[in-house]
């Protein structure tokens, strides 16, 4: 008669507690520097096997679009790929955290275990959710939190200091020497040379465009 199966909720790992929900960084032998992300969806246990069934969470570089510029180091993307994974306590590193974009900008204290997913990776058809991205800058690449950015007060749009010809530093101590920010993009110098205000009703150029993958 066939062993059965036995689902567990939680399970101890070198003296820490891991649980099903729990987002995991396992043992990648090809590169250490670049464990395997994923989140424990079930703990099953057949006689004296063990196996975890996971999500995957892809780094940028894993999916058929690669690492593009604006990916920062710590961002990975969920997707739809589940598997079970054998001999889990022999892979797993330790734990991590995925947040939102937002949620990440927001951490105070950031580590090497907090990431950020932004994206869906759909791994059977190789597509993306959401598909398309909006771009900033007069680079017109999306958003990395990575590279610092200034905005315009005037009409709510984002740059990047080098993009503009300035060091960090050096745009600092331009612009930001007092208490109030003294930066104007450019297509508002211009407009305000002209005496033309933004009107109601007109878009900024922060988000006029949008990137496809």
């Amino acid at each position: 008669m066939a062993s059965k199966r036995a689902q567990l909720k939680t399970f101890e790992h070198k003296g820490i507690l891991y649980k099903v929900g729990d987002i995991v960084l396992l043992l990648n032998e090809e590169d250490a520097e670049a464990p395997f992300i994923c989140k424990i969806e079930k703990v099953v246990v057949k006689g004296k096997d063990a196996g975890m069934q996971v999500k995957w969470f892809y780094r940028p570089e894993e999916t058929c679009s690669g690492r593009r510029a604006f990916h920062s180091a710590q961002e990975v993307m969920a997707s739809d790929h589940v598997e079970i994974h054998l001999q889990p306590a022999a892979s797993i590193v330790s734990k991590c955290k995925i947040h939102t974009l937002e949620q990440y900008m927001e951490l105070q204290n950031k580590t090497p275990k907090d990431f950020y997913s932004r994206f869906t990776y759909l791994a059977g058809s190789e597509t993306f959710q959401p598909d398309q991205i909006a771009v900033y800058c007069k680079c017109q690449m999306p958003f990395n939190p990575d590279k610092h950015m200034v905005e315009c007060p005037s009409c709510q749009s984002w740059f990047h200091p080098e993009c503009l010809g300035y060091e960090k530093n050096e745009f600092r101590q331009k612009f930001y020497s007092g208490v109030d920010s003294k930066f104007v993009c450019e297509e508002c110098q211009q407009r305000q040379s002209t005496s033309s205000p933004l009107a109601d009703g007109d878009e900024d150029h922060e988000t006029s465009e949008t990137i496809r993958f």
